[in-house]
């Protein structure tokens, strides 16, 4: 049974990942006390936890928000993530067995088959579920909870406009098929170059919007300066 903090922790996460909480956000602790009923002490232990995961930002005397990762940050994260993709992806096609093969395949399908009804927020879903039988066949929980840690960091970059939009979609499958063919074929390099690859190209997506968004900021802020 989840303790209270607990709960509070992944209901915050939760908004974080759906983009209820926007990167930059204030958490107000005293709403989250109010809805569970509880104390800010349960409150505030969950946004510490949450702070050493680097999904929350500590400013002094001024409160909890949620993280924003600068573009240098966001790039450090998905290079990381690329690599540890790659070596998991490694690792599944050394120890595939016959029921993770069907696993994957299985995966990919149903994938695909969001990619033919044009339905990106299933996709995404799918997306999710197949990077995960990849980390299970991987059979290295340690490296999974590692990935998994800063999949939830990047979670908000995953929809809307970000990493997985309408024009992503289609190609973003198309990695996925390619680290399908050398899992399956037993060729660990080529599956971590491809899955490497494909984590890439959703990094420099991502890195090349929040420059944008720091670009149309700064201008914003130019133009208030020079009327004020």
């Amino acid at each position: 049974m989840q303790s209270l903090q607990d709960r509070i922790r992944e209901s915050i996460i939760a908004a974080i990942q759906s983009g209820a909480l926007r990167p930059g956000a204030q958490i107000d602790e005293k709403a989250l006390a109010e809805q569970f009923d509880s104390s800010r002490t349960p409150v505030r232990e969950a946004l510490l936890m949450l702070a050493a995961q680097g999904l929350v930002t500590i400013v002094p005397r001024a409160g909890m928000f949620v993280h924003r990762p600068s573009a240098a940050e966001l790039v450090a994260m998905f290079e990381t993530l690329a690599e540890m993709e790659g070596v998991v992806a490694r690792l599944a096609t050394q120890r595939m067995t016959a029921a993770g093969r069907h696993a994957l395949a299985r995966a990919h399908e149903e994938a695909g088959a969001q990619v033919a009804r044009g339905n990106t927020a299933a996709y995404v879903e799918a997306n999710r579920r197949f990077h995960e039988v990849v980390y299970q066949t991987a059979a290295n929980p340690y490296l999974s909870e590692q990935i998994i840690q800063l999949r939830r960091r990047l979670a908000i970059y995953w929809q809307g406009k970000g990493l997985i939009n309408d024009a992503r979609v289609p190609s973003s499958y198309r990695e996925h098929g390619y680290v399908v063919e050398a899992i399956l074929a037993g060729q660990a390099d080529a599956a971590a170059d491809a899955m490497r690859t494909h984590v890439s190209a959703g990094g420099k997506a991502i890195a090349d919007l929040v420059l944008l968004a720091c670009a149309a900021e700064a201008e914003v802020e130019l133009t208030v300066q020079h009327d004020g």
